[in-house]
Formats: structure tokens, C-alpha cells, sequence
């Protein structure tokens, strides 16, 4: 352009150019704030994360740590450069605590079935004692069965109360004719009685 229309034209060019730079130093300054303020706020849910990442708390330490992914979601764009270091990072203690809870439940399930496996066999060596007649022997036994009870593990909630209802259900029904043991003697007794004189009397 000629030199006098060129220079007036650098000067409106510059002038647009400046407003613009200034508006957006501005915004840019502002987002840098927002997003270093945003970066504190993930730093410090990385912090808290990793201090329960050790937690064996299982149910209350899940709900916790839901809780700040949730809370992650809502903050915004971190400072350039961070956003993979702070995500990984918090992301790592989460990971833990959910591998180490998934872990102990596969332990727990486990644990539960042997557990099981040695309530149903004492619940069966309960049922073959129930309708004994050898009072004392079956009375020790049945004693020291539930002694033995006590010292086996929890089993699954949803299969808890059925094997304990099984066991006691043999346990109650030898213990209530063991105390009415002298009545059902007698009533013995009295059958056999009763057959000898029928055959008598035929």
C-alpha cells in the first residue's frame, strides 16, 4: 500500500488488534485463576482419596469415595500440563481401594462357603442324633456340636438363617424329648405291655 495509506492502516490494524489482546488477557488470566483454583480442588481429592484408599471399611469407604468421583466430575478444566498427572494420580487411589475390596469379597465368598460346608455337616450329624434314645451319649454329643458351632466362621447372610433354623431345629427336637425322656421311657413301657397281653389274650 502507499506509504501514507499503509501506515494509517497498520495503526487501525494495530489498534483492533490491541482491544482484542486485552479482552482476551483478560479472560485468559481469569481462566488461569479457575483453573489453578481447580486444580487445588482435584489435588485435594486426590489427597483425600488416597487416605482412604487403605480403608477396610468396605461399605462406608465405597460410599466416601463415590462420593468425591462424583465430586471430581463437577470441577472444571485444570491448569495445561496437569490434567493427565492429577486425573491418574487420583484415579490410582481409587483403583486400590476397589481391587483391595474386590479381593477381600472373593476372600469373604470363600471363607463363607468352606463355612457353610462345615455348618451343613454339623446340622446333619445334629439330624442323626435327634430321635436317639441314648440319652446321655446323644446329650454330650449334641453339646459339643454347638460348642463346635461357635467356632465356625459367618456364612453368607441370604443362606445364614436357614442352616442356623436346620440346626437348631435338631438340636430343640432331641432336647425336648431328652427332658420328657422319663414320660416317653414309660410310654415305651406301657406299648410293650400292651403287645405281651394282646398276644396273651389272643
Amino acid at each position: 500500500a502507499p506509504r501514507a495509506q499503509g501506515e494509517a492502516m497498520w495503526r487501525r490494524f494495530k489498534s483492533a488488534q490491541d482491544e482484542v489482546f486485552a479482552r482476551t488477557s483478560a479472560h485468559l488470566a481469569v481462566q488461569n485463576e479457575e483453573r489453578a483454583r481447580n486444580l487445588a480442588a482435584k489435588i485435594t481429592l486426590c489427597e483425600r482419596a488416597e487416605a482412604l484408599a487403605d480403608s477396610t471399611d468396605w461399605v462406608k469407604t465405597a460410599a466416601e469415595i463415590q462420593g468425591l468421583q462424583a465430586e471430581w466430575k463437577t470441577i472444571g478444566p485444570v491448569s495445561r500440563g496437569h490434567e493427565k498427572a492429577v486425573w491418574e494420580r487420583f484415579r490410582a487411589a481409587c483403583d486400590k481401594f476397589f481391587t483391595r475390596r474386590q479381593e477381600d469379597l472373593k476372600h469373604r465368598k470363600e471363607e463363607w462357603s468352606a463355612n457353610l460346608t462345615k455348618k451343613e455337616a454339623l446340622c446333619a450329624q445334629a439330624e442323626a442324633l435327634a430321635d436317639s434314645t441314648d440319652w446321655e451319649n446323644a446329650a454330650a454329643q449334641l453339646k459339643r456340636l454347638q460348642a463346635e458351632w461357635k467356632t465356625v466362621g459367618p456364612v453368607r447372610k441370604s443362606k445364614s438363617e436357614a442352616v442356623w433354623q436346620r440346626f437348631r431345629g435338631a438340636c430343640d427336637r432331641f432336647f425336648d424329648r431328652y427332658k420328657h425322656r422319663d414320660q416317653l421311657a414309660l410310654q415305651e413301657k406301657a406299648a410293650a405291655r400292651d403287645t405281651i397281653i394282646r398276644d396273651l389274650e389272643g
